[in-house]
This record gives C-alpha cells, sequence and structure tokens, in this order.
C-alpha cells in the first residue's frame, strides 16, 4: 500500500515587521493563513506602553516643577504611572476605532484587525528615539527661564502648562508630537497597500483607511494636547 503523506503543515503568519518592508508580500502571506484577530495584539501593546513611557518621561519635568515653585507635594509614582497608562489606553482605544471602522470600509477580506495590529510595528522605534532624545536632552531645558517664572502666580496649574508651553518648544517635545501624528498617519499608508492587495479592490481599501483615518489622528491629537495647546 503506498503511503499516505502527511498533510501540508498550514503556513506561517508574516511578521508584523514584514508589512513596513513589503505590504503586498505581507498581505499575500496573511491571505493564506487563519483569520485570528488577536495574532498582532502584542505589537499594539508594546506601542502603547512605549508610547506612555515617552510621554511621561518629558512631562515628568513639569510636574516637579509646578510642584517645587508652588510649594505642593511632588509628583508620586502614581503621577507617572497615570501618564503612561492613559497614553497605553489611548494607543487601544485607536486601534479599536482602526479595527472597527477598518472593517466596515474594507470587510472581511481587509483582515482589518490584524493589519491594522502589525502597522503599530512602525511606532517602538520612533518612541525608543523619543525617549533616548528626552533622556540627554538636560532638565534645565524643559523648564521655562526665571523671567517667565517671576510673572506667574503660585497656582500649581499655571506653573505645570507654563512648564509644558517649554517642553512642547524643545526638541524631544516637538519630536513626540511629530512621532505620534506622522508616524500614526504612515500606518495608513502601509494599511492601504495591504488591504488593496487582500481585498482586490482599491475602493474597498480606501475606504478601509479612510474611515478611521479621522478618529485616530483626532485621538492621537487628543494624546499630545498638553503640549500641542500650552500656553
Amino acid at each position: 500500500m503506498a503511503r499516505t503523506r502527511p498533510p501540508a503543515p498550514p503556513p506561517e503568519a508574516p511578521l508584523p515587521t514584514e508589512l513596513l518592508l513589503s505590504p503586498r508580500t505581507f498581505a499575500r502571506k496573511l491571505g493564506g493563513t487563519e483569520l485570528l484577530w488577536w495574532r498582532y495584539l502584542g505589537v499594539v501593546a508594546v506601542a502603547g506602553l512605549l508610547g506612555g513611557v515617552a510621554y511621561a518621561l518629558l512631562v515628568r519635568h513639569a510636574a516637579v516643577f509646578a510642584a517645587a515653585a508652588s510649594g505642593s507635594s511632588a509628583p508620586t509614582l502614581a503621577t507617572h504611572l497615570v501618564n503612561t497608562l492613559g497614553t497605553t489606553f489611548l494607543t487601544v482605544l485607536i486601534f479599536v476605532l482602526m479595527w472597527g471602522l477598518g472593517r466596515v470600509g474594507a470587510g472581511l477580506a481587509g483582515r482589518a484587525a490584524e493589519v491594522y495590529a502589525a502597522s503599530f510595528a512602525l511606532m517602538p522605534p520612533l518612541y525608543l528615539l523619543v525617549i533616548i532624545w528626552g533622556l540627554l536632552t538636560p532638565a534645565a531645558a524643559f523648564l521655562p527661564d526665571a523671567t517667565v517664572t517671576g510673572s506667574l502666580t503660585g497656582d500649581p496649574r499655571t506653573l505645570e502648562r507654563a512648564a509644558l508651553a517649554q517642553t512642547a518648544q524643545t526638541s524631544a517635545g516637538f519630536l513626540l508630537v511629530v512621532v505620534t501624528l506622522l508616524g500614526t498617519a504612515a500606518q495608513f499608508g502601509f494599511v492601504y497597500a495591504a488591504m488593496r492587495e487582500l481585498t482586490g479592490q482599491t475602493g474597498r481599501a480606501v475606504l478601509g483607511t479612510l474611515l478611521p483615518g479621522l478618529p485616530a489622528l483626532a485621538v492621537q491629537l487628543i494624546a499630545v494636547s498638553p503640549l500641542v495647546f500650552a500656553r
């Protein structure tokens, strides 16, 4: 009797970084695998945590300055954790918006959950760059000068806003805003190319990226609004 051949092993899912190198190749490999919406959720979590660390690292100077200048209690570890986890939560919210609205636009064939989650592989290296840049920037660069401080009241919120405005003017603060907003916008470029390959329809790919585009960018703007709108 002829031996029966063992069944071929299921195709392996592509690494999320493959989306950044070749979205079409990523899509072709992903199209041959079983749909698993949680496949790349770890990438979203890592991006969210690093984004939170980058944000908390920069704004901590403003909180410390406001406490010292007003004579109030210094910020605790809980304050920095709230800043970190707040950004992480917003990152997860953005992914949910991308997934839901992307699914509506591109349909089931667009594999919105997996493609959008994989697109977050773009963000960790960028946030690491912000973290390193922030650590290399002298702490004094994040604080308002004496002339500005002397004209302010002792209200901690007023002092903190002044320090946040100064933080936004540093290269590290500017880099965080640029990475947060333009990095998110770049994700949609990779996603569009992958969805076009997966669906075979330009219109579906366009809808899959346009529908979640503005809501996602709006949430990211909220995330960095303390720096963008600091006065």
